[in-house]
């Protein structure tokens, strides 16, 4: 693949993003402007990591959170390239 194509694949990958890494993106970058892209990582998997949310669910009876951040943890992983471009995005704006 050539660089040209791959620009244009992650500018068109940015675009059709969640709206939820998004907004997580430009929210952890707003709290902390000095941080870097292994911060920004850092804050989204501690985001969706087991947490209380996860008691609080199970305690309600709904795995909703646990599937809803397995799912949000499982495209951070496989997408790192595009919250990249998210990040300079936010940094630059």
């Amino acid at each position: 693949m050539l660089n040209e194509e791959y620009e244009l694949l992650l500018k068109k990958s940015v675009e059709v993003a969640p709206d939820w890494l998004k907004k997580d993106v430009e929210s952890i970058v707003s709290k902390e402007r000095q941080g870097g892209i292994s911060y920004l990582i850092s804050e989204l998997y501690q985001t969706y990591t087991f947490s209380i949310r996860h008691v609080l669910s199970a305690r309600h009876l709904s795995g909703e959170w646990s599937r809803v951040s397995r799912e949000r943890l499982n495209f951070i992983d496989n997408n790192i390239d595009i919250i990249v471009a998210l990040y300079n995005d936010a940094k630059n704006n």
